[in-house]
Order: structure tokens, then sequence, then C-alpha cells
């Protein structure tokens, strides 16, 4: 008697992978904040701004999902709360 069996899915690739901590979701669906630049008279802002995303596959850490550009710095973690529109600066790694 002979079995055939297969185990595990096939792996793909993708785009673009996201913390966990970077997909929200509410009643328009997921999205993630993208830091975009705004040039000022006094030098560069950094402005958070929506991004919708659709969602591909996920594990226990990340998500692959579709919306986002190589290249976009999306953002992960935030130590106070902000929404789109808000100025964002990078954290200070020193």
């Amino acid at each position: 008697q002979n079995v055939t069996l297969s185990i595990g899915q096939k792996s793909a690739n993708y785009d673009a992978l996201v913390p966990l901590s970077a997909l929200h979701e509410d009643s328009n669906g997921k999205f993630v904040y993208v830091m975009t630049t705004k040039s000022s008279p006094l030098g560069n802002r950094y402005i958070a701004t929506r991004v919708s995303v659709q969602e591909l596959a996920r594990d226990d850490k990340s998500a692959a999902v579709s919306g986002v550009s190589m290249g976009d710095f999306v953002i992960t973690t935030s130590d106070k709360p902000f929404d789109a529109g808000s100025q964002v600066r990078l954290a200070d790694n020193g």
C-alpha cells in the first residue's frame, strides 16, 4: 500500500513584509502609517500618512501586504498616540 503526503504550503515571494505592530484595521479596512516628508522654510517635516493595504499572508510576527512601495518608511511603533496627518519624528537610537 502506497501513501503520498504533502505537508506545508507552497512558498511565495512578497513585495512587502511589515511587523504585525504596524498593521491596523478599522471599518474601512487594513492600513499602515507611512512617514512622508514635507519641505518647509525651517527644514523637512515628517508626517504620518495612512496607506490602505491588502493582507496577503501572515505568521505570528509579520504580514505580507500589497499597497506599500519599496522605500516607504512604515511606522512600526510609537511612544505616543498619533493619527494620519500628525507630525512625527524618527526615534533617537543614540
